[in-house]
């Protein structure tokens, strides 16, 4: 049995998951003139990922929060 709960956050991402995350990053990084490729994207990246594990799971929402925070 396990002592300590399972959050949200430590969930992996599944494809479905997966496939929302790069179209999200995919619209942010065209919107701001950037390739997947640069470390910048990869920034927006790892930040879209950790606000879909706090739970934002709309993808709107996840653009424009990521937009606001860079």
């Amino acid at each position: 049995m396990l002592k300590t709960p399972i959050l949200p956050r430590d969930m992996p991402l599944f494809s479905d998951d997966l496939d929302l995350l790069s179209g999200v990053l995919g619209d942010v990084c065209d919107k701001r003139g950037l390739k997947r490729d640069t470390p910048e994207a990869e920034r927006i990246g790892s930040l879209i990922i950790q606000l879909y594990k706090q739970g934002v799971r709309d993808s709107g929402k996840l653009a424009d929060l990521a937009k606001a925070y860079l």
